[in-house]
């Protein structure tokens, strides 16, 4: 019994997930093809992601059996950030509250929660970070969502992006 209790406590401070499901980051738009069926958003129609801060987004998406929206985001032709936007009708403080609850007790307090302004909307965050991967459950604009993000793929698009801009 107490060797169960510590290994669940071993359990609960693991790394964060590195994808989502069968999706693992550095892949590419080939692999995850084979391992999800996703189509690639028309940007062409519009915002129709979710990422709207996002600069020349190449995205991928699918929507599962609970009527959830899965978007794939690529940089350099590798999976680096994924969302999980949850149905609609789920739009409520418990479901947010319980989410963030599932995700503590998977792996551990949140780094930090905060409100934040963006387009006049106020957007809750919270979230959690290990060496490799950021987990931000977000809940703002009608949606209640997870960002899952590759951090080094993250940092190294930013710096890309900031460089092109200083030309």
């Amino acid at each position: 019994m107490m060797l169960a209790v510590f290994m669940a406590g071993i359990i609960a401070v693991t790394g964060l997930p590195g994808g989502f499901e069968q999706a693992t980051w550095g892949m590419t738009v080939e692999e995850l093809k084979k391992v999800a069926a996703v189509e690639k958003v028309d940007l062409e129609e519009g915002f129709n992601y979710a990422e709207h801060m996002e600069e020349d987004p190449e995205v991928y998406a699918r929507t599962t059996d609970q009527h959830e929206r899965i978007e794939y985001y690529f940089f350099e032709g590798k999976l680096y950030k994924i969302f999980i936007i949850y149905d609609r009708i789920l739009f409520h403080t418990r479901f947010y509250d319980r989410l963030t609850e599932e995700v503590k007790n998977r792996y551990g307090s949140p780094k930090e929660a905060y409100m934040e302004q963006l387009f006049d909307l106020p957007i809750q965050h919270t979230l959690w970070e290990d060496g490799t991967s950021t987990l931000d459950l977000r809940k703002g604009a009608g949606f209640i969502y997870q960002v899952r993000i590759n951090k080094a793929a993250a940092q190294k698009k930013t710096h890309a992006q900031q460089k092109r801009k200083g030309i």
